[in-house]
């Protein structure tokens, strides 16, 4: 009872409705059983076991957030219209339906409903027949008369179960209903069903030979149904490919199916590339936005010097105001620069690959910082033979970047180092310095645009540069900070 009082009232109305009008149908087909003979009663009992072991030992087959079964009872059925009274095809059809659910451990209201719904539809399939005459399998009109009869319980089959699933979850029916996922289920079975009475009527002992279309019919099958799925991934994902392209809105995202299917791939793909584009699209945003902020101050100098400087002014002023505007363009020229490098840096591309020894690339960073450090580098010899995939260039770029920053933020004759650390997939080359470390919270902000560490002068780009050829490398840039002592900086790179 719990079950039905959380349906919603139309839902519980139409449940009820069906296991009533279920329940009525077996007592009225339960008058006949005094008239079945002993073959009748054989008859009933191996329909109602196969039907039992086709209801336990589903073939599933996951369809949107449904699934598919394919089962045999239907052959089953349709070879027993045939050749059996129709009380015995309804009869074993209820028993072996509430045996085989009961033993798939259904919850009780729902085994009363299917086993309703299933003696609702047999019994109109039972009723479509007689009313073509009940021909016998041999005649060839009783082929069509059959594939009509449960054409009619497949119908009733899919209106059922989509319409208490759409009543109970508040979905349409056409989001929930199978009907053409079902079609050549319902083919296959119901000719397989006409063959196999054809064959008992001629050739019993001949019945095995019926696994062969079978195993074809349960392949096409499950083929249609994977074909119809992938479909309606395929237009979905259009969809909501169509919608971020109209609404511009980066953050959305494709549903993924969950499944390790193709679609399943092609979303998850789809998605990473929006999250790589929505996240270029924030950095060139947020680049942009810096820029225009960094290139804003030297120019508002330059225009202020120029347009309080009078005409006939002072020659020491007319040299001042000079001296000060070349000063900025300069700075604004370095901020270009670094820009450009950064963007370039930023296509993986650009690179120029090869096979980079690390001594040599150390030996090389040393001797052009050699004047900068004043004596104050130290370099920890390399492993032998050690070497990594990557530009030789961009890497000692981004090494004399960090070195410069070490040399900005530490005290004369405070050591830096530079050395290797071999990782079980990558190089980490590291920068170590004694300048006092960082302030709490600027380790991850050190290496954006435009952020420049305690008494930096620089463009703020140094690092942002470092980061980008790290990236470009496959690999990342960090910083270990020591407060009060000092901090590392660091290129981890692939091997």
């Amino acid at each position: 009872m719990s079950q039905l009082r959380s349906l919603p009232p139309v839902a519980r109305v139409f449940t009820i409705l069906v296991i009533v009008g279920g329940a009525a149908t077996a007592a009225a087909w339960l008058g006949a059983v005094d008239s079945w003979s002993r073959a009748d009663l054989l008859a009933f009992a191996a329909v109602a076991a196969g039907t039992a072991a086709a209801e336990r030992f589903p073939l599933e087959i996951h369809y949107r957030s449904e699934r598919a079964v394919y089962s045999l009872s239907d052959a089953l059925w349709t070879g027993t219209l045939l050749l059996a009274r129709p009380s015995v095809l309804v009869l074993s059809v209820g028993v072996g339906v509430l045996a085989g659910q009961a033993l798939l451990g259904r919850p009780p209201l729902k085994l009363a409903f299917n086993l309703g719904q299933f003696l609702i539809g047999m019994t109109a399939a039972v009723a479509v027949f007689e009313a073509l005459g009940s021909p016998p399998p041999d005649e060839p009109w009783a082929w069509p008369a059959a594939a009509l009869a449960m054409a009619v319980f497949q119908v009733l089959n899919t209106v059922f179960i989509g319409v208490i699933i759409a009543l109970a979850e508040g979905r349409s029916f056409r989001g929930v209903a199978l009907p053409w996922t079902g079609v050549l289920h319902w083919v296959g079975n119901v000719a397989v069903g006409i063959v196999g009475a054809l064959v008992w009527v001629a050739e019993p002992l001949a019945l095995p030979l019926l696994m062969v279309p079978l195993g074809l019919t349960f392949f096409a099958y499950r083929e249609w149904v994977r074909t119809a799925q992938e479909r309606d991934w395929m237009e979905r994902m259009g969809h909501a490919a169509d919608a971020i392209a109209d609404s511009g809105d980066l953050s959305r995202r494709i549903t993924e199916t969950g499944g390790e299917d193709p679609v399943g791939h092609l979303a998850t793909t789809l998605n990473r590339m929006l999250s790589r584009i929505e996240e270029s699209v924030r950095r060139e945003r947020k680049f942009i936005r810096e820029t225009s902020h960094e290139l804003r101050t030297p120019i508002t100098i330059s225009q202020g010097y120029l347009e309080v400087l009078e005409p006939g002014a002072a020659p020491a002023e007319v040299a001042e105001t000079n001296a000060i505007v070349i000063d900025e363009l300069r700075r604004m020229a370095r901020i270009v620069e670094d820009m450009n490098h950064l963007a370039y840096l930023e296509d993986p591309a650009a690179l120029r690959r090869g096979e980079v020894v690390i001594a040599d690339l150390l030996a090389d960073v040393a001797a052009k910082t050699s004047r900068l450090l004043d004596g104050r580098l130290e370099v920890e010899p390399p492993p032998p033979r050690a070497s990594l995939p990557g530009d030789e260039e961009r890497l000692v770029q981004a090494l004399i970047n960090l070195l410069k920053n070490a040399a900005d933020h530490t005290p004369p004759g405070a050591p830096v180092r530079l050395r290797v650390e071999q990782e079980p997939r990558s190089w980490r080359i590291e920068v170590a310095d004694r300048g006092g470390g960082l302030p709490p919270g600027e380790e991850e902000r050190l290496f954006d645009p435009y952020v420049r560490g305690p008494g930096s002068g620089g463009t703020g780009l140094g690092l942002a540069i470092v980061g980008s050829i790290a990236r470009s490398h496959g690999g990342r840039a960090g910083v270990e900070n020591r407060a009060g002592e000092g901090a590392t900086f660091w290129l981890r790179l692939p091997r």
